[in-house]
């Protein structure tokens, strides 16, 4: 893909291609706009950035029914159960036993059912973006987008990838991102992030980052939980020890 470089002398619609050698020699650091991939060098470019979507993680749902038990509450009804048990209350462990699974049931199946809505409504939407292949506009599949794409950025349409725009300008709500209440006006050269919107105008955007490394990729990798216990966690933690504790003073006395 070429890089264009704007004349000092030119209007500023007037654009003229540039080697990429030149620039580096030079050092200075320009980006390189578009006018369009071919079909060749999209797939080239998608067999090394991958698609654009966020990686996701699948959890089997066997684990996730596993991990009910494991919690602060659970546990402690387990140390209960085993308690009644040496205690050859049979009664009190079957009850305890019957509120564990109940418990355990209940909320598998509500976890599961908003996983399960969530999934078929990714699936529903499918979101599509216009993009200039071979000379031609056509409606692709967002997550076939690379950089160097050349996209269409059309009021009301979703940005599917950070672009920067190649000329004119546009207004852009980002408030799912940045939480501004109003839309911002971009301009030549501007960034457009990647789950923001296009509120006024149309303009033609040079795809720059796709998936995980937009801003918004970075974003939700940042917010992955890494499987460390919460603050609240670790507070019911203590006093499920503490209950324990006391529970089993108890019964030795």
């Amino acid at each position: 893909m070429k890089a264009l470089k704007r004349k000092p002398s030119s209007t500023k619609n007037e654009w003229e291609a540039v080697n990429p050698d030149d620039i580096e020699q030079s050092g200075e650091q320009s980006f390189s706009y578009s006018y369009g991939l071919s079909s060749i060098e999209a797939e080239l470019l998608l067999k090394e950035h991958g698609k654009n979507a966020l990686p996701e993680k699948i959890v089997p749902k066997w684990y996730i029914f596993i991990m009910l038990f494991w919690e602060p509450m659970p546990i402690m009804i387990w140390i209960a159960i085993i308690i009644e048990a040496i205690l050859c209350k049979w009664m009190d462990m079957s009850i305890l036993l019957a509120i564990q699974f109940s418990n355990a049931f209940i909320a598998f199946y509500e976890t599961t059912k908003s996983g399960d809505a969530v999934a078929a409504l990714k699936a529903s939407l499918k979101p599509e973006a216009i993009v200039k292949r071979d000379g031609s506009w056509r409606s692709i599949d967002a997550s076939l987008l690379v950089p160097g794409d050349l996209v269409l950025l059309a009021t009301g349409s979703a940005i599917p990838a950070d672009c920067r725009i190649n000329e004119g300008n546009v207004e852009i709500d980002q408030a799912a991102l940045t939480g501004e209440s109003l839309p911002v006006t971009m301009y030549q050269g501007d960034s457009c992030k990647m789950g923001s919107t296009v509120m006024r105008g149309e303009v033609e955007g040079t795809v720059e980052f796709t998936g995980s490394k937009t801003f918004f990729g970075k974003t939700a990798s940042l917010l992955q939980n890494d499987g460390e216990l919460s603050n609240l966690q670790n507070m019911l933690m203590d006093i499920m020890i503490v209950l324990v504790v006391i529970s089993l003073v108890l019964c030795a006395v």
